[in-house]
């Protein structure tokens, strides 16, 4: 064959085999992911069943199901647990590397992510006091604080000292006795001795996410306040232990969490503390109510502006007697608009 029919037909086998490395990828990444997370899943399964009432309701069918964990996509697995004495329900997110994606799999060669699990626990108001607390590594904590709305306007940095964790984590909370309660010497031990499986823990009976920046937020945007728990794990080894096994690390920190579930529960600020709690959350919603009539006044003042500019335009579309006689309209509206409002009264005469 000549050389351009040569280039072509390498330019087709290039592409056949770009494709089948793809589709090997896809299904290959989709099956290992798939395998470890029905392995976190069954090791855990007894654990959560002692635990809850309900393990694994899919949340769709009107029939009670169990045993259900729910794909959300390739590298994204729910699963939903309920019916336990002090909190609604709990929801846990394990989120795995895209392995099934050819692209994400070369990147993780240059900066390597890990597979994590997030457990996400829902409070009912009774279930839980004035309570902000975080546990989370000091090279993110001060980012965090910033970013995080609750931990922004009610938690400081604690010293660490006094607690056994290790040197690398740091904490954030509104009052003292939280820390000082909560991380007993059990769950300090537990963290430590887990150390590489252990990312965060996020308490909160004020949690509404992530600031939102000034310029895109407005009065209905910020969330209502909840309150929840956030336990954040990490599955060991960068992704690249793919051993079902690997699944099981996570064991001693989601007893530690259902651990900390009742403790949290069962908890109850002293009456100083619980006094200064609520000072601090009306002074945030009082603040917020501030902002946000700020916020509307500019924007009524936006469109004034708007819509004075749209007629502005519209007059200079006019000839000079059109001009004249919109401008004396709106002379005689501005007045009755500016003018005393006097009531008119009929009196009846004879």
């Amino acid at each position: 064959p000549t050389p351009s029919v040569s280039s072509g037909i390498n330019a087709e086998y290039g592409g056949l085999i770009g494709v089948f490395v793809y589709a090997l990828n896809f299904y290959t990444g989709k099956s290992i992911n798939n395998r470890l997370a029905n392995a976190w899943f069954e090791h855990h399964k007894k654990l959560l069943s002692d635990a809850f009432c309900i393990v694994g309701d899919d949340g769709v069918s009107k029939e009670i199901s169990e045993d259900v964990l729910v794909k959300e996509s390739e590298n994204r697995f729910v699963l939903w647990c309920t019916g336990r004495l002090g909190c609604e329900g709990i929801k846990i997110e394990i989120k795995l590397l895209r392995r099934q994606d050819l692209i994400s799999v070369l990147s993780q060669i240059f900066k390597p992510q890990s597979d994590t699990i997030t457990i996400t626990t829902y409070m009912s108001p009774e279930d839980m006091d004035s309570v902000v607390l975080a546990v989370m590594p000091r090279k993110g904590l001060k980012r965090l604080q910033q970013e995080v709305q609750d931990l922004a306007h009610f938690a400081t940095e604690k010293k660490a000292d006094k607690f056994d964790l290790p040197h690398q984590l740091g904490i954030l909370a509104e009052f003292s006795e939280v820390s000082n309660e909560l991380l007993s010497v059990p769950v300090c031990k537990t963290i430590s001795e887990n150390i590489d499986v252990f990312d965060s823990i996020h308490f909160s009976d004020y949690y509404t996410g992530f600031k939102i920046s000034q310029e895109s937020q407005t009065e209905t945007e910020r969330p209502k306040p909840v309150k929840r728990l956030i336990f954040n794990f990490v599955i060991p080894g960068h992704g690249k232990r793919t051993k079902s096994s690997i699944m099981e690390t996570t064991e001693p920190l989601l007893r530690m969490a259902l651990h900390m579930m009742t403790r949290v529960h069962k908890f109850k600020l002293s009456k100083e503390n619980k006094t200064k709690a609520e000072k601090h959350r009306i002074q945030v919603e009082e603040e917020y109510l501030k902002q946000t009539h700020a916020q509307r006044q500019e924007a009524a003042q936006a469109r004034r502006d708007e819509r004075k500019r749209m007629e502005k335009e519209k007059m200079q579309e006019l000839d000079p007697e059109a001009q004249r006689r919109y401008e004396e309209r709106e002379y005689k509206k501005s007045m009755r608009r500016s003018g005393p409002r006097v009531k008119q009264l009929k009196v009846k005469t004879g």
